[in-house]
């Protein structure tokens, strides 16, 4: 995409300006620009390799851009750590699973809570009127998984799991939530849950997601931005992407 993005406005989430990101001679991620309202819903498709989970750890803070700025809200994150970011309002899922596998969903979630608190290294235990104990309750219905409460996560299905772990980006309140291919291995069985979950979101929660799975990513997004060899080359509407003929070739078809 070779537009410029302009300085960020009150109505902004994230904007991204010739963001690159280099590991030695391989430009994973290359001049993107990119602007992000509150509150809208942005789907980032691509091949295999295209660059779609380096740009979001550029933009979570997992590593800074190599060149390039990003704006949160406003506010110039682009040398901030992870940590830091994530205090001004970014929450998170990854590709593969980081839940506690020995632990219960409400332990993994009553963890997630506690770890976005001041005094999260406290070793005082919880007890029964735990005000972040209620929160994580409160989190597993948000996600629809309070049945599942006393169930360790390793005996829960993957569908269950990926809802436990967006509870878990959820704990800290974030303004912009950043899902990494959220129906990756889910079954045709479980992604309407998966869906009505995503949909369920407040609107005054931005949401990014990257997403394979065409249905829901169409589904579930205001604007549809498509990624091939690091760069940007084609944004767009919902009801317009699937037809267009760059996005046949590179996503659909044979451009891989």
């Amino acid at each position: 995409m070779t537009s410029n993005s302009a300085l960020p406005t009150d109505t902004d989430a994230l904007v991204l300006t010739g963001v690159g990101r280099r590991f030695g001679a391989l430009a994973a991620v290359s001049n993107v620009n990119m602007t992000i309202k509150q509150g809208e819903r942005r789907a980032v498709l691509g091949p295999n390799g295209a660059g779609k989970t380096t740009l979001f750890n550029t933009i979570c803070g997992d590593f800074p851009p190599t060149s390039g700025r990003i704006h949160l809200f406003g506010q110039d994150i682009s040398r901030l750590k992870p940590h830091q970011r994530a205090r001004l309002g970014i929450g998170r899922t990854y590709q593969t699973s980081l839940l506690f596998t020995g632990l219960s969903v409400l332990e993994n979630l009553y963890l997630a809570v506690r770890g976005a608190r001041k005094g999260r290294f406290s070793m005082l235990k919880a007890g029964p009127g735990d005000a972040d104990v209620a929160y994580a309750r409160a989190l597993a219905d948000r996600v629809r998984v309070t049945q599942l409460l006393s169930a360790q996560v390793d005996a829960i299905s993957h569908g269950q799991r990926r809802q436990v772990e967006i509870g878990m980006a959820l704990a800290g309140n974030p303004k912009l939530l950043m899902l990494d291919e959220p129906a990756a291995g889910l079954s045709a069985a479980e992604r309407p849950e998966l869906v009505a979950l995503i949909r369920s979101l407040p609107r005054d929660l931005t949401l990014v997601l990257i997403e394979h799975d065409m249905d829901v990513a169409l589904s579930n997004s205001d604007i549809v931005t498509v990624m091939k060899d690091g760069v940007v080359v084609v944004e767009n509407t919902p009801d317009l992407i699937a037809d267009d003929p760059v996005v046949q070739s590179i996503y659909l078809g044979g451009g891989h």
